[in-house]
């Protein structure tokens, strides 16, 4: 393999291309084919790995100190009556083969095995006798959701937790990662989970010394709100979810997402507000599916001699999970005596969410609320679980049960943002270049549940409320009689019918044909995203009726007769031709904004991929390849013929890849402007943003369009185009250049600015 990385690392930089390498400290693969857990299992604690894994250090239940492993399809017993357990003879060792998995037999016990695998074969007492007295024990999948003595990712039994913040473990996991980055194979560093951590700030620092300051270093970090990555953390920056949420917010009409939330509460379902679903979710995914977790925590709350007992330790769990599904974000960072302002901020805040939703538990909470003062082991536990818990609670369940408006359900965002104005966009900028200048600007990534210009479409709706409003209240009465029930409700009910209509429109083809692939595809990601929201059904007990019934709607609905496609289409057809200008709009920014553009598999053509796998399918390579040669081509023959070839393949991409071919050349061509130049806010007449990026006397300025509902009317098909202004800056060296269609402008006049045309504008002023 090394040899395979030199190579490819030797043509990269041919290409004058770097390799940013994606690590995991916080876990790896539990299973017996992983060197270290085959000795773990084998050897148990006296294995020299065995410290390497994050083991909880205490017995639980009727365990003992043997180690967990969950991954039978039933109970054990139920397992050895259906003979699906067997010891087996394996080059001179033991295993205990089940399925396409062989774990390894106690060392001790050979002797007692050697010349005894009929007999104990044939014999489910002494099969079951000898698996009773391993270092592990093999036990029902299922079981981790109320018994674990391992951390876990997130809630995935194949995924053991490392002990980072050991130094012998971080040094045995970085030692091959060091060798390939002195070689000189690798040059940066992107780590994932790093909220998984025991002690993300130190793991970073000791990251940063081993590696040293010319290495690229960037974490996988969700922020929420106003959060912030830490400074003295000593990162380059995150993997670009922040920037996802701040384009992304920028782009919409805050008036008519209001106007879409009031809809939803009024005529589709009255859920509770956002805050509340999101603590109901968590509370209810804790109890559900971490049971375990939490009851290591209580053992180590309880049994820390600075603790002050409160009594019933039922009722201190439950204080405990309450709070826990109180945080208002993933987890905080303590790492002295007391915590620092922003996680004392955070903990108040659990604690008096806490206190407003139960407060019979006050003097539980009283007592959490000390302990959290104090630098514990409980504290640095608690940490850990609850940046899993926001994860699977929000990302993984509160973003398909919450629909009135799915643009913002998203990795990294939320619809619990009010919007954010240009002015604010700005100052995020600002203070983006000034800490961070080379963090990612992310758009989409494998994580995010709907492709960027899926996410552009609906964001549109927030342009035309009142034309969506109408047209989805059309649907719903055509599509009654289609609708059908499963038991003794709707199917699908009016929430997951109003997600369909948004995820239609979202992933809608672009020529508006549909194919069997794409049903297909949205058949897919509609099982995923109803047993994700755990509401009518699950991914543990799926509920076939009701999931049945739901596919058979969406079938009807995207039949070649349909009359919901008929009344689909008028409405859909012009959203999708319109966000195409916006999707340039998105595109841009995340070029030319402070940061490092990071362009996810596929998206270089409109990206209206759904949740994965759908968003990891293979890309097609030959279609862009031959598209980039046609631009380029054209562009021989200037500007305007590269600009018409792009508008004729609109539907197809053309347009968002030309930006793309050209930014991106201009940025190779000019790096210090974009990494060190300033950021410099516009005032922009009208639904648009401006800004210049300055260095020295070279200059680029940059003004996108928003979407803003229409000054005149309420549908897209009565728009003729946005129009607006900016005055470009005076002063050295001159003129301006259309970076796209190669007109010239002077400093000091006012640009005009439109959607008709070619909608973006990146002007160039350099020094000569």
């Amino acid at each position: 393999m090394e040899e395979e990385l030199r190579r490819l690392s030797d043509r990269l930089k041919m290409l004058s291309m770097t390799w940013l390498q994606d690590i995991v400290p916080n876990h790896m693969a539990y299973d017996p084919g992983n060197p270290w857990i085959h000795e773990v299992l084998e050897y148990g604690r006296d294995a020299e790995h065995y410290s390497f894994f994050d083991i909880f250090r205490h017995p639980v239940g009727t365990m003992g100190e043997r180690l967990m492993a969950p991954f039978l399809g039933g109970s054990l017993a139920e397992c050895l009556a259906k003979g699906e357990l067997r010891l087996e003879a394996a080059g001179g060792s033991f295993v205990i083969r089940y399925y396409d998995k062989a774990y390894p037999v106690a060392r001790q016990l050979y002797d007692r095995v050697a010349d005894r695998i009929d007999l104990i074969n044939a014999d489910p007492l002494l099969l079951e006798a000898l698996l009773l007295r391993q270092h592990y024990l093999l036990t029902a999948a299922g079981q981790a959701s109320k018994q674990v003595n391992y951390r876990r990712f997130f809630t995935i039994n194949g995924l053991i937790c490392l002990r980072m913040e050991d130094g012998k473990v971080f040094d045995a996991y970085h030692e091959r990662i060091g060798y390939w980055y002195q070689q000189g194979w690798i040059q940066g560093l992107r780590i994932d989970h790093i909220d998984g951590l025991a002690d993300p700030k130190g793991y970073c620092e000791r990251l940063r010394d081993r590696f040293g300051n010319d290495c690229y270093i960037i974490a996988e970090k969700i922020l929420t709100g106003e959060e912030l990555l830490r400074e003295d953390w000593r990162l380059d920056g995150t993997t670009g979810y922040d920037f996802l949420s701040f384009a992304g917010q920028l782009l919409s009409d805050a008036g008519g997402r209001r106007q879409l939330l009031d809809f939803y509460r009024r005529d589709i379902v009255g859920l509770p507000d956002y805050p509340d679903v999101v603590y109901e979710r968590k509370y209810a995914y804790l109890r559900t599916y971490m049971g375990g977790e939490l009851d290591e925590l209580l053992l180590l709350l309880t049994g820390d001699s600075l603790f002050t007992s409160v009594g019933d330790e039922n009722r201190l769990r439950e204080a405990l999970a309450v709070v826990m599904a109180s945080f208002p974000v993933y987890r905080g960072y303590p790492d002295g005596d007391a915590p620092s302002p922003a996680d004392a901020q955070i903990f108040e805040a659990a604690i008096a969410r806490a206190r407003q939703l139960r407060p019979e538990f006050g003097s539980e909470l009283q007592s959490l609320e000390n302990f959290l003062q104090r630098p514990t082991a409980f504290r640095s536990r608690l940490m850990q679980f609850t940046g899993p818990l926001a994860a699977k609670g929000i990302e993984d369940t509160t973003f398909y049960v919450y629909n009135p408006y799915i643009a913002y359900n998203e990795v990294g965002d939320s619809p619990a943002i009010a919007g954010l104005t240009v002015e604010e966009f700005h100052r995020k900028m600002v203070h983006r270049q000034r800490h961070f200048p080379h963090t990612l600007n992310g758009t989409s990534t494998h994580d995010t549940k709907r492709g960027e210009d899926a996410r552009v479409r609906l964001q549109l709706l927030s342009a035309c409320p009142q034309a969506w409003i109408d047209a989805v209240t059309r649907w719903r009465t055509i599509n009654r009689s289609v609708a059908g029930d499963a038991g003794d409700k709707a199917a699908p009910d009016p929430n997951d019918e109003y997600l369909i209509y948004q995820a239609l429109l979202g992933g809608f083809p672009e020529d508006g044909v549909v194919t069997d692939e794409f049903r297909e595809r949205f058949a897919a990601y509609l099982t995923k995203a109803l047993r994700e929201a755990k509401t009518n059904t699950n991914y543990d007990s799926p509920n076939e009726s009701y999931e049945r019934r739901c596919q058979e709607f969406v079938s009807r609905l995207l039949a070649d007769d349909s009359p919901f496609l008929r009344a689909f289409l008028p409405f859909a057809m012009p959203v999708i031709r319109q966000s195409f200008t916006y999707s340039l709009s998105l595109l841009l920014l995340k070029l030319t904004a402070p940061g490092i553009p990071d362009i996810y598999q596929g998206a270089d053509l409109w990206d209206t991929s759904f949740v994965d796998p759908d968003n990891r399918r293979p890309v097609d390579y030959a279609v862009r390849s031959g598209m980039l040669d046609q631009l380029i081509a054209q562009e021989a023959n200037g500007p305007e013929a590269a600009l018409s070839y792009a508008a004729a393949h609109r539907e197809k991409g053309a347009e968002k890849l030309f930006t793309l071919y050209r930014t991106l050349n201009f940025r190779r061509a000019n790096p210090r402007l974009f990494t060190e130049g300033e950021y410099v806010p516009l005032l922009a007449e009208g639904p648009w943003l401006a800004f210049v990026r300055s260095l020295d006397i070279d200059r680029v300025l940059v003004a996108v369009p928003l979407v803003r509902m229409a000054r005149t009317g309420d549908a897209l098909t009565q728009r003729t185009g946005e129009t607006g202004h900016v005055l470009l800056p005076p002063g050295p060296p001159g003129d301006w250049t259309d970076l796209f269609t190669g007109k010239i402008y002077k400093g000091g006049q006012k640009l005009q600015l439109k959607t008709t045309g070619f909608p973006v504008v990146v002007l160039t002023s350099r020094a000569q």
